[in-house]
């Protein structure tokens, strides 16, 4: 099965200049755990992790001066549509994350797909007791 049987279409996405604590306060309303960063032309910029956050805070910045491009992953690892689940999956495991950007050939944002989507697609294709 293909990465585009299961992307979420609408990821939750920020502007590069959102300021820390405007994006911890969408992370939390929106109840997930990294937001995508697009530039103006639906380009792909980056992605923001829960992660990112606790390294900002560690820094002691001030969040409500501090922006997102400061402290996002720049040219973050991504999959393509046509991208197979298990190849996803080990390009999560390989790099050591959990949320992957789905963009088209022209690097602009499809969507995202987490690990728990990936594993939920997984353990519905095998038994288990």
């Amino acid at each position: 099965m293909l990465v585009a049987h299961i992307v979420k279409k609408n990821p939750v996405t920020v502007a590069p200049s959102t300021s820390l604590r405007s994006v911890a306060s969408v992370m939390r309303s929106r109840n997930v755990g990294s937001v995508l960063i697009v530039g103006d032309t639906g380009r792909l910029m980056g992605i923001f992790t829960e992660r990112d956050l606790v390294r900002a805070v560690s820094d002691n910045v001030n969040l409500d001066s501090a922006r997102v491009e400061d402290y996002m992953s720049k040219e973050p690892i991504v999959a393509r549509p046509e991208d197979s689940i298990v190849s996803a999956a080990h390009k999560m495991v390989h790099h050591g994350i959990r949320h992957l950007p789905v963009v088209d050939d022209g690097g602009r944002l499809i969507g995202i797909v987490s690990m728990r989507d990936v594993l939920r697609h997984l353990l519905a294709e095998n038994e288990f007791p």
